[in-house]
């Protein structure tokens, strides 16, 4: 279940992908054109890309796309890759996450608490959607990790291998 929640959201946010193409595209018409672009626009650039990044980072742990330094796990046997996942998402994973929630909590309920817009004359009025988007990341990233565990665990302890 945990799974297909970060597949769903990694389906949808490649139609961001397309979005942040296509405001590019009228971002680099605009200012060749009319030469002046837009603030609004130009801040949405990063809105959607920070929803893109942040947002698929469980996306990418699921489909293994995430940075790894990969000593022996890509040539370990099928157990030893189990622990590493185990044990790394308890000894690094786990620890990062608590962070991300313990800093990111009072950080993004504070923007959003003083309604915080853009600095820029014209720009986005709702920047405190773009800070909450750390929690989006905290959510999908800590979802994935628990399923990550679990598959790991079921490997490591369970004796009926047709479970996973």
């Amino acid at each position: 279940m945990l799974d297909r929640f970060n597949e769903a959201i990694g389906h949808a946010l490649g139609w961001a992908a397309l979005a942040l193409v296509l405001v590019q595209f009228i971002l680099v018409l605009s200012t060749a054109v009319f030469a002046q672009g837009s603030i609004w626009l130009q801040e949405s650039r990063l809105y959607i890309n920070a929803l893109i990044f942040l947002g698929g980072a469980g996306y990418a742990l699921l489909h293994e796309d995430h940075v790894r330094v990969d000593l022996f796990y890509r040539t370990a046997d099928p157990v030893a890759r189990s622990w590493v996942d185990f044990l790394g998402s308890f000894i690094f994973l786990m620890p990062f996450l608590f962070l991300i929630w313990w800093a990111g909590l009072p950080y993004v309920f504070e923007s959003i608490i003083s309604n915080e817009g853009s600095l820029e004359t014209g720009g986005l009025p709702f920047v405190y959607l773009k800070k909450a988007l750390i929690l989006m990341f905290a959510a999908t990233l800590s979802l994935q990790s628990i399923a990550l565990i679990l598959r790991a665990g079921l490997r490591l302890f369970d004796d009926n291998e047709a479970a996973i």
